[in-house]
């Protein structure tokens, strides 16, 4: 599932990252979404937020949508 269809105050497992080129990779590696990485999303509108880590990130909906997690 795309994390941009995860439901608020789940935590996921990011799977794998489906990014168009390889500067959205780097952009979204660099903001802590790594494949393995645990994701809480706490907020869905109107951008995600998520919480990586001990930080938190806002993300649009287009990058959520390049992040792939799992249950």
């Amino acid at each position: 599932m795309k994390l941009s269809d995860a439901v608020a105050n789940n935590t996921y497992i990011i799977s794998s990252l489906s990014c168009n080129n390889h500067n959205d990779a780097l952009r979204i590696s660099a903001l802590g979404f790594i494949p393995g990485s645990k994701v809480k999303l706490l907020q869905s509108s109107p951008y995600k937020i998520c919480m990586i880590g001990s930080g938190r990130v806002a993300i649009s909906d287009n990058m959520a949508d390049m992040i792939n997690v799992e249950k």
